[in-house]
């Protein structure tokens, strides 16, 4: 029992991570939807954070804005893209309807929301690379190098060699460099504790350099303009990463391995005890994740309905609402069934350890 109680406040801090990562995620996206059907004079019936019972509300204009009780998701209402009950619609002027806007427009309201999604991708990357800072960490270790040897791991970050700081990978590669065949006491930072270790740089023959076998990455602040071409690179770099391992999913290269609220809800609490910079690679991972996913044309996502907007700008007619409505059913079964996959396979990865 009294584990369990020393376990709350843990806890409280892994759901209020997810559930302001989240949040914020789900908040631009809907925003780059509101924006747009605001600029393209659609009238917005609301603008929801969240889903479920309405815990607060506010009606500014013909809008109201919403936090609902349950903070997975949200949504803007739109008048002229959904069947309304009670021909709520018929009282719309004309050019404030959705169905009545033309294709470019319909399909930048539609996608608003995942090129939103991407931008907060970017501004998180900026700031990471304006302000974090990771010592040198090892990436690599080399089989049968002095590192090896020492009993260097993975993630330990060397602070420190022979009592000089060793702030950047730079500075601590000109340091073991000039030390070949000597030996040389490394602090090492591994997890919350910090120890001494003597290894013997290794004389490398060709550049006449010492060499401990190990590569290195780390993080120092940047400026503006080189954090804001980084953040365009790996924004990027990423979106094709993301999308080649779903296609390799899809083709059956890969074995298909989905996460669902579970998952991101132990990963967060990781995240959270680790700190900043892992809690915004979170959320960088998370938005760009989640952007790409609702490209896909399953009914219920973003995708979908640019494929329904093209079909209907090529029949110059809407389709039938039961046709929407049964295309809209089939996918919230899909989306179930993923969810309900993800979920079992959360459960076999951090709960039974399968």
């Amino acid at each position: 029992m009294v584990a369990w109680l020393q376990m709350i406040p843990a806890l409280a801090k892994t759901v209020v991570g997810f559930v302001v990562i989240l949040s914020t995620i789900v908040f631009f996206h809907e925003l780059g939807h509101f924006s747009v059907a605001k600029l393209t004079g659609m009238r917005v019936f609301e603008f929801a954070l969240g889903f479920g019972p309405v815990v607060f509300s506010k009606k500014r204009r013909d809008t109201v804005y919403s936090i609902r009780a349950i903070p997975f998701g949200g949504f803007v209402r739109v008048a002229g893209m959904d069947p309304t009950p009670d021909g709520v619609d018929d009282d719309i002027p004309r050019h404030q309807l959705y169905s009545s806007k033309a294709l470019w427009q319909k399909l930048l309201f539609i996608v608003a929301g995942v090129v939103m999604n991407l931008v907060l991708a970017f501004l998180l990357l900026t700031t990471y690379h304006m302000t974090v800072v990771i010592p040198p960490t090892v990436q690599t270790v080399f089989e049968e190098s002095p590192a090896a040897a020492a009993g260097l791991r993975i993630g330990d970050q060397i602070v420190a060699i022979n009592g000089t700081p060793t702030p950047s990978a730079e500075q601590l590669v000109k340091l073991v460099q000039a030390r070949s065949n000597q030996e040389t006491r490394i602090t090492v930072r591994r997890g919350k504790e910090e120890f001494s270790q003597v290894i013997v740089p290794r004389l490398d023959e060709e550049r006449q350099v010492g060499m401990i076998g190990v590569e290195l990455y780390d993080q120092q602040p940047q400026s503006v303009l080189v954090s804001m071409h980084r953040a365009v690179r790996e924004t990027y770099g990423w979106s094709v990463a993301i999308l080649k391992s779903i296609g390799d999913m899809i083709t059956g290269r890969t074995q298909a391995e989905l996460s669902g609220p579970v998952g991101i809800l132990v990963v967060t609490g990781s995240a959270v005890r680790e700190g900043l910079e892992s809690i915004l690679r979170l959320a960088i991972l998370l938005n760009i994740n989640l952007a790409l996913f609702n490209l896909f044309p399953i009914p219920m996502l973003d995708g979908f309905w640019v494929v329904i907007a093209v079909i209907e700008a090529a029949r110059r007619k809407p389709l039938a609402p039961e046709q929407k409505g049964m295309a809209q059913l089939v996918g919230m079964a899909l989306l179930l069934l993923l969810l309900v996959y993800a979920t079992y396979q959360d459960v076999a990865r951090f709960i039974i350890g399968l």
